[in-house]
């Protein structure tokens, strides 16, 4: 055999060394998103008793608001504004239902955030519909926290606690 086939050039040092540097990367990656080392997410509950009811009550909130008229598809910015009206009381019916079963310590703490998020929301909503009625080209504008729409940490808190049906609604 060739000694010159199996001589160690310093590419050849640096390209093995990188090569096992990237496969130990990727695997500390994957510990950290799958593996014993994934932390919880800071906002799930302790508890997943809200959780469960809450889901239930979004779901039916949700399975209401399906009911009525597309207010995309509406015909004018009063009928759309009409039917934005009528899913802003059904989803303020739904928060009123969460704010009965809020638990207490940390965890109600967290709730209690996370409906006050959806109540600004809701404000949006309600802006969005006065807005409607005087400009039919109005738009939808969402409230800014920590420089993000508060949609992001609504549904964020949604996902991170399983209740995908309390989600923000994408009817408008």
């Amino acid at each position: 055999m060739d000694d010159s086939k199996r001589r160690w050039t310093p590419g050849r040092v640096f390209t093995r060394v990188a090569v096992v540097g990237m496969v130990a990367m990727w695997l500390y990656v994957l510990f950290l998103a799958v593996g014993p080392g994934r932390q919880a997410p800071p906002d799930r509950l302790d508890d997943p008793t809200f959780s469960t009811e809450a889901q239930a009550i979004c779901t039916a909130a949700h399975d209401d608001v399906d009911l009525l008229p597309s207010a995309i598809a509406a015909d004018s910015a009063s009928e759309r504004a009409d039917i934005v009206a009528e899913a802003n009381e059904r989803f303020g019916a739904m928060l009123d239902d969460l704010d009965g079963i809020v638990p207490a310590g940390e965890d109600g703490s967290i709730v209690e955030q996370w409906l006050a998020d959806w109540r600004t929301y809701l404000g949006d909503r309600d802006d969005y519909i006065t807005a409607l009625r005087d400009d039919p080209e109005a738009q939808l504008l969402v409230t800014a926290k920590d420089q993000e729409q508060i949609t992001e940490f609504i549904d964020g808190f949604s996902a991170d606690n399983r209740m995908i049906a309390c989600a923000t609604p994408i009817d408008v």
